[in-house]
């Protein structure tokens, strides 16, 4: 195993834990495709994008519910999606909670803005563990698919450098096809009035 290999599979899982804890969706794709390839566990890349995404979720919410005067938290209620999705909250929170990761543009607003509402501490943590564990799961079934494709493509890559660069393609890929289909269900004329 070379250098490279190693590096990634020593601490390609704590990549996942702390790139997911701020966003995710990429590298967690990334991560799926190099599971298809052997050099990550898909199970064990699914329990860290799992932990990473909910851990941050969950702590952006407790930013938001314990901290409402921090400047991160004051920046988020300047955002011009903010106003939009405490509307989803007041109408319908449990759907909000399980769907977020999965729209552009709202990620990292969402909790925050939970955290300030009257959601339940306890009705967050169980729904958002919940949505947290369907989206690891779901990207990390995306990046081996795809993996899974590009292989019978183009065959079996030996040089770990270019099973890298593939990887990072098809993630990169993921991420333009699944912003550009949200922008497409939010409505590409006005982009903020369909958030969910």
């Amino acid at each position: 195993m070379g250098t490279f290999e190693e590096i990634l599979s020593n601490y390609g899982l704590l990549a996942i834990l702390i790139g997911t804890f701020f966003e995710g969706e990429t590298i967690v794709a990334v991560a799926g495709f190099l599971a298809n390839d052997g050099i990550l566990d898909p199970v064990e890349v699914a329990i860290c994008a799992f932990l990473g995404s909910y851990a941050g979720d969950q702590f952006w919410f407790y930013l938001g519910r314990r901290f409402s005067n921090h400047r991160f938290v004051k920046y988020v209620t300047r955002r011009p999606t903010f106003t939009l999705v405490l509307a989803k909250i007041e109408r319908n929170p449990i759907l909000l909670i399980m769907s977020f990761r999965f729209i552009y543009g709202i990620r990292n607003i969402t909790p925050v803005a939970i955290g300030l509402s009257r959601v339940s501490a306890l009705k967050y943590l169980f729904f958002n563990g919940l949505a947290a564990a369907i989206w690891a799961a779901s990207f990390t079934a995306i990046g081996y698919v795809f993996g899974h494709a590009v292989e019978r493509v183009l065959g079996r890559v030996a040089d770990v450098q270019m099973k890298i660069l593939a990887a990072l393609a098809v993630g990169i890929v993921i991420m333009v096809v699944f912003r550009v289909f949200q922008r497409r269900q939010n409505g590409s004329s006005k982009p903020p009035a369909g958030i969910v």
